[in-house]
C-alpha cells in the first residue's frame, strides 16, 4: 500500500512539473463572422509567458497583452480599433498538439465567437 501511495504521489508530482507546450510560431485560423484569416504570431518567454501579435482584425496588427500558458490553457487579450473606438478582446484557448481551440470576444461579453487556429 505504501508503494502504491508513493508511486501515485510521484506521478502527480511529475504531471505538475511537466513542461508546458511550446507555442512559439505562427498560428492561423478563421471564424464565422466573415471568414477572416486571423494569424497569431507567438513567442514564449520562459515556460509560461506569451508575447506576440494578432492580425486580420479591424485596426491592423494588435500586440498580445498578459499572455499566459498554464498547462494546455492559453489566455491573453488585445485591443483593436473598431469604428474609431478601442475595443478589448479577450482570448481563451486550449492547446491540443498543433491546434488551439479559441473562444474570444469583448471583455464585457456582448460579443464573442470561437475558432480553431492551426500551427503553420
Amino acid at each position: 500500500m505504501k508503494l502504491y501511495l508513493a508511486l501515485t504521489g510521484l506521478l502527480l508530482l511529475m504531471a505538475a512539473i511537466a513542461p508546458a507546450a511550446d507555442m512559439t510560431g505562427t498560428w492561423a485560423g478563421s471564424f464565422k463572422y466573415n471568414e477572416q484569416d486571423v494569424p497569431i504570431k507567438v513567442a514564449m518567454k520562459g515556460d509560461a509567458e506569451i508575447t506576440g501579435t494578432v492580425d486580420g482584425l479591424p485596426g491592423g496588427i494588435a500586440q498580445i497583452k498578459d499572455g499566459k500558458l498554464q498547462g494546455d490553457n492559453v489566455t491573453f487579450w488585445i485591443t483593436i480599433d473598431y469604428q474609431g473606438s478601442p475595443v478589448k478582446l479577450v482570448y481563451k484557448g486550449k492547446v491540443a498538439g498543433d491546434s488551439i481551440q479559441f473562444e474570444f470576444g469583448t471583455e464585457d461579453g456582448s460579443w464573442g465567437t470561437q475558432f480553431t487556429a492551426k500551427k503553420a
